[in-house]
């Protein structure tokens, strides 16, 4: 792992090794996503909910989840309560 300082005008300079491991182009766009008291940084080209599928895929069926039904009603149960308690309704 290597430190990257931030420069007065806020640019990071990655090193050459890094750019070149990752395959990063001059010009290349990212976005910074902070994530409790860390941050990603991912091409900007990505899209941050097909990343997030990736990352969670299979987790559904780890908690018995065989359908995209069982998510739904999972959710319906999630907001009822999330009502209820918001709103003080017993």
């Amino acid at each position: 792992m290597q430190n990257i300082r931030v420069n007065d005008s806020g640019q990071i300079t990655i090193p050459p090794a890094i750019t070149e491991e990752l395959g990063i182009e001059k010009g290349e766009e990212f976005k910074i996503l902070k994530r409790d008291n860390y941050y990603i940084m991912m091409p900007s080209s990505l899209d941050p909910l097909k990343v997030l599928q990736t990352i969670m895929e299979g987790e559904a069926k780890k908690v018995g989840w065989e359908s995209e039904d069982d998510v739904i009603e999972y959710m319906k149960e999630v907001r009822k309560e999330f009502v209820a308690e918001r709103y003080n309704i017993k």
